[in-house]
């Protein structure tokens, strides 16, 4: 098992993380992925979100990404208005995975405008 903190403990297992919030950003971003994976989960373009239990959300694991580009970024961003912000933090290569078929998906959506100005920029 690895372990990752910011405003979420990340456990990561064999098959699936769970995303353990830490502070209120890190709650709101648990709400806020459960909400953008129940309205855009068709897209392909999230990684699969498996449960919202006491605060703490269960996802799928996926192989790390090495690197992202523009190109999917702005496809997210335009799919997927609450991401298309200035602030959002789509071209941090830690936030993708790869799925099984070589696609990247991105594993880690939970920040809005709103939770984005929660931060000291």
């Amino acid at each position: 098992m690895k372990i990752k903190i910011s405003t979420r403990l990340v456990l990561i297992f064999d098959d699936y993380v769970l995303k353990i919030p830490l502070s209120l950003r890190g709650h709101l971003q648990c709400i806020n992925e459960q909400y953008l994976w129940n309205k855009y989960k068709e897209t392909g373009l999230l990684g699969e979100f498996i449960s919202y239990k006491n605060g703490i959300v269960k996802m799928k694991k996926y192989k790390p990404a090495k690197e992202i580009n523009f190109t999917e970024v702005t496809n997210v961003k335009l799919k997927i208005s609450e991401l298309n912000f200035i602030y959002c933090d789509l071209l941090n290569y830690r936030n993708w995975g790869i799925d099984d078929n070589g696609k990247h998906i991105l594993i880690d959506y939970g920040i809005n405008e709103e939770i984005a100005k929660m931060y000291n920029f």
